[in-house]
């Protein structure tokens, strides 16, 4: 009796704390989603929902950068638009006669690119070089790619119908050094950006092919962490470039 009294005793207090445990964490849930939401975003990531463009925790930052950008009072001959590997690049050192806006956020996916619509409009550059889809891929079916990169270029064309389109291909990733969408749906996806330049009376410019070894990854010496170049590597992205800048 003693012994079944101890081990009621036991799963009481072992009861007692998995509840104060799970108490505390849908505590710590319930702040972190107020705060940040981070379910929220995370979801709308993967189109499952979506937040109030204001209760994104960029918002302010953004209108900032927005009003940054036009108080410059500056039309660009060309704007950079895409995530954190467009942000690492610095194309101005490359094309010194140009005036160059890089419009790179990192981390950024093309739900948040959407967004950041108007800060290329008050750009408004001539050319616009987008590269768009390596934070998507890992969270979104093709089809979805296709949704997604056609409502950014419909929103980008009817904000600047006189800007020209330059639409340029997901790089390729070396995946032995983190977790990255497969280089065969990177390809995939470039195919259907290809597809959509076209649609979209734009450009499309093929820099998987000039990053991509004979194992189809980005080479390990090129890449910082799998996916980012190093700054040196961006010669080639720049001498690709090249004729579409100038023409």
């Amino acid at each position: 009796m003693r012994v079944f009294k101890k081990q009621f005793s036991a799963r009481k207090i072992l009861l007692c704390v998995s509840v104060l445990f799970n108490l505390l964490l849908m505590g710590a849930v319930v702040v972190s989603e107020r705060q940040g939401h981070v379910f929220t975003m995370a979801l709308e990531r993967r189109d499952i929902m979506h937040l109030d463009d204001k209760s994104h925790p960029d918002y302010w930052a953004r209108m900032g950068w927005t009003n940054t950008i036009e108080k410059l009072h500056i039309d660009f001959d060309v704007a950079f638009f895409g995530n954190s590997i467009t942000r690492g690049s610095d194309f101005q050192q490359y094309f010194p006669d140009k005036k160059i806006i890089n419009i790179g956020y990192s981390g950024d996916n093309m739900t948040g690119m959407l967004r950041r619509v108007p800060m290329l409009k008050a750009a408004n550059p001539s050319k616009v070089f987008i590269m768009a889809g390596t934070n998507d891929l890992i969270h979104i079916n093709l089809d979805e790619y296709k949704v997604r990169y056609s409502k950014l270029l419909q929103t980008i064309k009817d904000s600047l119908p006189d800007t020209k389109i330059y639409i340029e291909s997901v790089l390729p990733s070396n995946n032995a050094m983190g977790r990255y969408a497969p280089n065969k749906k990177v390809q995939q996806a470039n195919k259907i950006a290809e597809e959509l330049a076209r649609s979209f009376n734009g450009q499309f410019i093929n820099l998987y092919d000039l990053y991509a070894n004979d194992n189809n990854e980005l080479p390990v010496e090129w890449t910082i962490d799998g996916v980012h170049l190093y700054p040196e590597h961006y010669d080639k992205w720049a001498e690709k470039i090249t004729p579409f800048i100038y023409e």
